[in-house]
Formats: structure tokens, sequence, C-alpha cells
């Protein structure tokens, strides 16, 4: 049995430690909002349209890849108006699913560096959701 002393320990640490970790993941969700990331495979044109969007205007450069094809899609490019679309022709669609074909993006953001990842999907389903990640 726990003495009510360290009963009242144990709460407060616990209680203390999930507030840091609430206030800690909501900064980092207010980092990102600004960033709408998508890849969507077309399937009329066999290619993935992937788009890039940054509302704060502070972006400026890019790394795109699509990762798990055959021949992996790399190309680094400057960001005018801190957004873009790119037409990636795709030979052929992923044996295990778009699951196994992650597209990364590295973002210049305002002397940081932004990392996010997300999936293909098709034009009918809902977006999956973007990782991301930040350097500072």
């Amino acid at each position: 049995m726990i003495a009510p002393r360290n009963f009242l320990v144990i709460l407060i640490a616990t209680l203390s430690v999930s507030v840091v970790i609430l206030l800690n993941s909501n900064y980092e969700n207010e980092d990102f909002d600004n960033f709408t990331f998508d890849a969507v495979y077309l399937k009329d044109s066999n290619s993935v349209l992937i788009t890039f969007d940054d509302t704060n205007q502070k972006s400026s450069f890019a790394i795109l890849e699509i990762l798990g094809m055959e021949k992996t899609f790399h190309e680094e490019f400057t960001i005018s108006d801190s957004n873009f679309s790119k037409l990636v022709p795709i030979d052929n669609i992923p044996k295990y699913g778009w699951k196994t074909t992650p597209v990364t993006l590295e973002i210049t953001y305002d002397e940081s560096v932004v990392y996010m990842k997300t999936e293909i999907h098709e034009e009918d389903q809902i977006s999956p959701t973007v990782i991301f990640g930040k350097n500072d």
C-alpha cells in the first residue's frame, strides 16, 4: 500500500510531467500550422502531384525526395513565393502500396531547416498525416 504522502508526491510529479508534455506538443504543432504538404497519385497521367505551401512566406529552398521507388526521385531547387507544385512521373505503382513510398521534403525556413514526411495517396482519399521535424 502506498502511503498518502508518497501518493501525493507521485500524483503531483505525474501531473507536472503531463502538463510539460502537453505544453511542448502544442507549441510544436503551432510551429508547423503554416505549412501544407501533400502528394497525390494522378491515375490518368500515372504521376504524383506534390504540393507545398508556406503561408508565412519564409521558405526559400527545398530538397524533395520520393523514396522506395526503383530509382529514388531527388530534386533540389529554390522556392519562389514560398510554394511549389511538382508533377513527378511514376514508372509503376509500388507492389506493396503507397505506404512503402514516402515523400520527404527538407525546407530552408527563416534561418532553420524544417523536415517533412508524408505518404502518396489516391485522389479520392484523405491526405495522410504529415510528420514534421526542425533543426535550428
